[in-house]
């Protein structure tokens, strides 16, 4: 009888992929799904680890890095539907055809748009996904929406707020301090199986991306937790296989994976003159959504490093609290007293 497997789909980001470790002139490195490709055990090639853990994870990197050079900027650009993303998630789907036998176990991770793929990829196989993590999910379609009053965004094309039947857990780490309109978060419909955590951030700085990521690296600590909880194996720096993270013209390193989170690290908030940031930024809309509505009655949990960012950084005000009931969550899951506006992270 054959032991049973675990399978993990990893989607990444516009644009994602490794070569971004090679970036040396920039602020740029590998997202937070390729390192966790990486600590699942995966290689560059998404050849199989035969190891005691019996799991095997599957990596696509994000939108606009398949095809010409035009095609990678037109998906990059505008995302459409039937393009990129239609191609990332029938690769998926044949992988997952390929390998899959009854009673093994399906998980899937995914950032930004690559988000977006891992929970419509999850909603339409056939079998049961025993564990969703997503990062701050981003669902653009054609021309990006910049009317602020339709903040949050779910009803976009391709994407569905309600968490599929199919999918037995989900986690969905959302950037508290991300302002880009175009870059509206498509936040899960209230379900007992979601948890939905605010950290500290724009969006790469949740999903990473950045050489300096000490923020990304709290939010990767965090999957990591919920990822071990669900029965994934997380493999110590050690344990990991460099030799399986190399390309012909860029490789991973040691560098690239460690995991040090520093609540006070560098945020990477975009900068533009006055006249395009009215037309182009505000806050994000800190809430629960039900039934697509934002939801008067439960509110948004955030993480507890978003307070003690607060007492370590002194120009730290994150504008999206303003006057906003949410709880603190802390490191055992506890939720503190419903708080309000950014005076409440004093007292935390």
């Amino acid at each position: 009888m054959c032991k049973m497997k675990k399978f993990i789909f990893c989607f990444d980001g516009t644009c994602n992929e490794p070569s971004d470790s090679m970036d040396y002139a920039v602020d740029l490195s590998i997202s937070n799904i390729l390192k966790l490709h990486a600590y699942f055990g995966g290689s560059l090639t998404n050849s199989p680890h035969n190891d005691q853990y019996n799991q095997h994870s599957f990596y696509y990197s994000g939108v606009g890095t398949y095809g010409n050079w035009l095609k990678k900027t037109f998906n990059s650009l505008f995302s459409p539907a039937f393009s990129d993303i239609k191609s990332i998630i029938n690769k998926a789907k044949r992988d997952l055809e390929k390998h899959y036998q009854e009673g093994d176990e399906i998980f899937a991770f995914g950032f930004s748009r690559g988000a977006a793929i891992a929970r419509i990829f999850s909603s339409q196989i056939k079998y049961q996904v025993k564990f969703l993590g997503v990062f701050d999910t981003v669902a653009s379609i054609g021309s990006p929406d910049m009317r602020i009053e339709t903040r949050p965004a779910s009803d976009v094309v391709f994407e569905n707020s309600n968490l599929a039947k199919n999918i037995k857990k989900a986690l969905h780490i959302v950037a508290l301090d991300e302002k880009r309109i175009a870059f509206q978060p498509v936040l899960f419909n209230r379900d007992p199986r979601v948890l939905e955590v605010w950290f500290a951030g724009v969006h790469s700085d949740i999903g990473g991306g950045y050489w300096y990521d000490g923020l990304s690296d709290i939010s990767l600590e965090f999957m990591c937790l919920h990822a071990r909880q669900q029965g994934l194996h997380i493999l110590n720096l050690e344990e990991i296989d460099f030799s399986r993270l190399k390309q012909i013209d860029s490789f991973l390193c040691i560098d690239d994976l460690e995991i040090q989170p520093i609540p006070e690290g560098l945020m990477h908030q975009q900068q533009r003159t006055q006249i395009i940031a009215d037309r182009t930024l505000s806050p994000r809309l800190v809430c629960v959504n039900q039934e697509d509505r934002i939801s008067n009655e439960y509110t948004a949990k955030i993480h507890h490093s978003v307070a003690l960012r607060f007492k370590k950084v002194t120009n730290y005000r994150p504008h999206s609290l303003r006057n906003t009931n949410y709880q603190i969550m802390a490191d055992n899951g506890r939720l503190s007293k419903v708080k309000c506006g950014i005076t409440g992270l004093r007292g935390v």
